[in-house]
């Protein structure tokens, strides 16, 4: 799903994009009339789903994982090193809000969250 490939190829690009809502079913049902994608799951029992434009992944969908987070829209960066740029956020003044975790045959992610308050995730897919 999410990996380096022709639209991006390098450490350093945007290599997915999600969704974090509190209403899953409202979600789906206003990106898939706004912007005409297809939603599909992802892993039985999971509760994620893939946002597909055409046979394209566009993003993924999930409830809000943490109490008090806002909707939104979060991007990934690929990064060669998860946990070395998560401690390496915290020493520039950023925040760790998920810490780097491994998500089974998709890689390692983490979500940060800079000085300023935006938030960014990270992302090394598996190998």
């Amino acid at each position: 799903i999410m990996k380096k490939d022709k639209y991006c190829p390098m450490t350093g690009c945007f290599g997915w994009n999600e969704l974090v809502t509190t209403d899953v079913a409202a979600a789906k049902q206003f990106y898939t009339r706004l912007l005409g994608w297809k939603t599909q799951p992802f892993g039985k029992g999971s509760g994620y789903t893939l946002l597909k434009n055409g046979k394209d992944m566009a993003g993924g969908l999930m409830k809000i994982p943490q109490p008090g987070c806002p909707a939104q829209w979060v991007g990934y960066v690929l990064v060669d090193d998860v946990d070395a740029t998560a401690k390496k956020a915290v020493k520039l003044g950023g925040k760790v809000v998920l810490a780097p975790s491994d998500i089974p045959d998709v890689g390692r992610i983490a979500v940060l969250v800079d000085p300023q308050g935006a938030t960014i995730g990270i992302f090394k897919p598996a190998m």
